[in-house]
């Protein structure tokens, strides 16, 4: 099957890689290869946020823009433009070294969540 980019805006369909229906959903990924996402290591860039995969393993939505809640390890984030990247367990975690910029609108320190702007 072919995956067709044209006229998408804030989330698209990719091939799933390795991937679990009811696991993962609500983490963090990357591109892997043309036309798949998977889930992101340790300090790695996320381009997005799994948002369904199909029960077959086989598909899933990525969010690319938009408002979020994602887990966080680490140091509290704070409001404001944050440096993040990728915990390796599906979430994010403060990382002024390589991390990219992200608006932070909310954090929760006893939950450890951190809701923040895609782009």
């Amino acid at each position: 099957m072919s995956i067709s980019f044209s006229g998408i805006r804030d989330k698209a369909t990719f091939v799933a890689s390795s991937l679990t229906f009811g696991t993962d959903e609500g983490k963090v990924c990357k591109i892997t290869a043309n036309q798949t996402a998977g889930l992101c290591s340790d300090g790695d860039r996320f381009h997005g946020m799994i948002e369904t995969i199909e029960r077959d393993n086989a598909y899933c939505v990525v969010r690319k823009t938009g408002y979020v809640m994602l887990t966080y390890t680490g140091s509290d984030p704070t409001a404001g433009i944050v440096k993040l990247s990728a915990d390796g367990s599906g979430g994010v975690k403060v990382d002024n070294t390589t991390g990219i910029e992200y608006l932070v609108v909310d954090v929760d320190t006893t939950g450890k969540t951190v809701t923040l702007y895609l782009g």
